[in-house]
Formats: C-alpha cells, structure tokens, sequence
C-alpha cells in the first residue's frame, strides 16, 4: 500500500495513479482509499487540537496557517503510509477489502458508527507562552475560565493594536509617552484582547490593564479568580477588577491612575526612555513579576511589531506624541 500510495499531499500524479488502480482492481484498491481516508481522518485531528490551542501570538499570520496547513497534511499522509492508527484496517475490513468483511456489530445488533458525528465541544487550557501573570496592588494575566471572552476584544494581534491604537495615542500624549508602550502593555496584560476580564452581566470590562478596584474606585467591578504571585510562589485567589464602557475609559483611568498614585512619579519622570519607565514602573510595585518589563520589551523589540506600529504612525491618522 505504501508503495502506491502518494509520497506527498500534493503529488497528483499520485492520485491519478490511484485512480487508475481502482479502475483497474477496484477490490486491491480498497486497501490504498483506506489509507487516504485515514490520512484525512488524522488531518483533521490535527487540525482540530491546533484549534483547541490558544494562539494570537504576535507572529501569527495567514501564511503561517497555510504553511502549519500543509505540515500537517504531510504528517497525516506518511503516519497512515507507516501503519496509521488502525482506522484503515477497519475500513478495509467492512468494506470487504479483507479476509474478514464483517461489520462491527454491537450487543443489540446495530452497526457502530465509526466516528461520532456528535462529540462535546473539547475544552482545552492553555497559558500563552511569555505571558505570566504577576500581581500587585493590581493584576496582571487573568487565567481564569470565567475570565476568558469567548468573543474576545480582537481575533489577531493586528486587530488589536488597530483596536486600541488610537486610544493609546490620546493616553500617551498626556503622559508623554510613546503610545506603542501601552499598545505593548496591554497586549501583555490582556493575551492581545483574547483574555480581558468579563463584567458580570458577560459584557467586556475594557480593562486593559489588569487595574484592581482599589479604595477610591466609585465604579462597576468585576470579582473574578485571578493567579497571584507571593514570595515567587503562584497563587489562585479571588480578586475585585475595575470595570470600564469602553475603551477609551480604560485608558484615561489608566493615566489617572498612574499620576494620582505617588508610588509611579520614579516611572513618569522616566517617560523619555520606554525601557526606563517599564523599569520604574515595575520596580514601584505595579508587577510582582520580576520579568515584567522585560517581557513588555521584547514585545517593543519584534520586528513584526515595530512595522505595524510604523504603519498606523505614517497613517496620519491620529498625532503621536513621546518617543
């Protein structure tokens, strides 16, 4: 079977082979459909725990997806070449392609399906990688189910950044900040809008920066569980998280919230210098995570990034102010 079937996904001269060889011994082909048949059956598992993942990194593109397409479409076809995972025998077998032709008949003499049409919907957890959520007067990542939109605040990074670009400008203007620093801040907070805390009705609370209630909030607040950092040690706890109307509101009580705190003066003094002001704003207490602005950094640093934030610059389409 290996020897007739296609050594790539994409060789036709492979499958016209195989149809030539049905044409010509419909029974010895059975075996070959078999093994295609399988082939796809594994591709589409593939398929189906790649969207069980959470993605929206940063270098998530549509030419990425057409090449991890074709990788795994590859993979389908030379793990059913190298024996499968038995569907191809049963296949064979029911469709009477083997010695044994018989259905496989279960206690009250109906035939089984092979494959459940009707399956519950696969949960799956997943951290994203280089986001951990630190804590302090306010929290980072929220790692909670309850706390993930399943119609989250943008489907790609590059929606997200066009989402909240301009916001971000009209905020880093009044800091004096470059607006690429909050744009980077809040997809490090919020998984690039895939992971911003619900309200309790549902709705998004728009909080982009992971803001706790705190004593001299007089807004909504959403009590969610939260992962909190103590001694290095990681922490399931139960915390009260401000919530915003819209966007724009989360922004401006983020500016708010940093000039009407004393503890962040060390960081807007350093609002000329973006590796500064992380720096001073993490070491004040905003992140207990001790990589915190190191890993808002690196987002600043990708390549990928850098190009989108100088396209929506060059846009014209709203003043920058900072750095």
């Amino acid at each position: 079977m290996a020897e007739a079937m296609t050594s790539t996904f994409m060789d036709i001269q492979g499958l016209a082979s195989l149809r030539s060889h049905a044409r010509g011994a419909p029974g010895a082909a059975i075996a070959e459909v078999a093994g295609q048949f399988e082939s796809l059956f594994v591709q589409m598992m593939l398929k189906s725990m790649r969207d069980a993942t959470v993605d929206g990194g940063l270098f998530d593109s549509s030419q990425l997806d057409t090449y991890q397409q074709m990788f795994d479409q590859q993979i389908s076809l030379e793990l059913s070449q190298q024996g499968g995972i038995g569907l191809a025998e049963i296949l064979v077998a029911q469709l009477g392609g083997g010695a044994q032709a018989e259905p496989v008949i279960d206690e009250v003499g109906s035939v089984q399906p092979l494959v459940s049409l009707e399956r519950p919907p696969l949960r799956v957890q997943q951290d994203v990688p280089g986001l951990i959520p630190p804590a302090a007067e306010r929290q980072s990542v929220v790692r909670a189910v309850s706390a993930t939109r399943p119609d989250g605040l943008a489907t790609s990074p590059e929606d997200f950044i066009q989402a909240v670009w301009d916001d971000a400008v009209v905020a880093a203007g009044e800091l004096g900040l470059d607006p690429a620093v909050l744009v980077a801040q809040s997809a490090l907070e919020t998984g690039w809008g895939k992971k911003v805390i619900q309200a309790a009705d549902g709705s998004s609370s728009f909080n982009l920066f992971g803001i706790k209630v705190g004593n001299g909030w007089r807004g909504d607040s959403s009590i969610v569980n939260t992962m909190e950092f103590r001694d290095g040690l990681a922490a399931l706890e139960k915390a009260a998280f401000r919530v915003y109307d819209s966007l724009s509101s989360a922004f401006k009580d983020y500016v708010s919230f940093l000039k009407n705190n004393p503890r962040y003066q060390g960081a807007l003094e350093k609002v000329s210098d973006s590796k500064a002001f992380l720096t001073e704003l993490q070491q004040a207490g905003y992140a207990t995570d001790p990589k915190y602005a190191e890993k808002i950094l690196g987002i600043l640093e990708r390549g990928s990034y850098s190009n989108l934030v100088n396209q929506l610059k060059n846009s014209g389409k709203a003043s920058l102010t900072g750095t």
